[in-house]
């Protein structure tokens, strides 16, 4: 499989740059096989590595306009977009070899850095006056037109891309990633391979709504709303 690896960084975050490159590196990919498409930040001299530079001045945390750069500029059909703050683990290409590339949008395992699962196979849906995410067995795929894409990592074709971009009126904090989510996932064909799995540099927030050691999220919002 052919793959542009796109990162969208907005600093000079090059101990996580490189940390990132490095686990794509140990995939031990075909270097014709694949590209890593930087965008934002300084350039940075690494294999395999195109810089596309960003005004950062023209949106605050433009995000969008970054990830459909990304798609704009690849070279390959399998994109893989994240964040700076994600790296592949350990045979991550050598399971979606195996998975195959049939998909539309592909979902993998995404672990947070305490170890608990950071929205990858989720639903979307309306509880009370809150949006919820429910976590889902990686085997079921009963939902998908219910799902949520996770803006921080997820793969997905370029030409689905293309046709179906980010809205760059929306930037990052703005529900860009669940409008997204809402427009295409009665169109796609998304699935979830969970044996490439990635990992995340630092712990962020994540609402497990149907996990019992959170029930006090739901108790705490209702506090708050009532």
């Amino acid at each position: 499989m052919n793959w542009t690896f796109g990162i969208i960084t907005a600093g000079n975050n090059f101990d996580k740059l490189s940390k990132i490159c490095d686990s794509i590196y140990s995939q031990q990919i075909p270097k014709e096989q694949y590209e890593i498409i930087i965008v934002g930040g300084e350039p940075i001299d690494l294999a395999n590595v195109i810089h596309i530079p960003f005004d950062e001045s023209k949106k605050h945390k433009w995000i969008t306009k970054k990830k459909n750069l990304i798609a704009e500029n690849a070279k390959f059909n399998n994109l893989c977009i994240m964040h700076d703050y994600i790296i592949l683990d350990t045979d991550w290409y050598k399971h979606f070899e195996d998975f195959g590339d049939d998909w539309d949008v592909c979902m993998n395992s995404v672990v947070n850095a305490d170890g608990q699962r950071f929205r990858d196979w989720v639903t979307w849906e309306q509880w009370c006056k809150e949006n919820h995410m429910i976590y889902l067995d990686y085997n079921d795929r009963s939902r998908t037109n219910e799902m949520y894409i996770s803006g921080a990592y997820f793969c997905v074709k370029k030409e689905f891309l293309l046709t179906n971009p980010l809205d760059e009126n929306l930037c990052w904090g703005q529900g860009e990633d669940v409008e997204w989510s809402n427009r295409i996932r009665n169109i796609w064909d998304y699935k979830c391979n969970s044996n490439s799995k990635v990992t995340l540099l630092k712990r962020k927030k994540s609402t497990h709504w149907n996990n019992p050691q959170n029930e006090h999220m739901k108790r705490e919002w209702n506090r708050n709303n009532d």
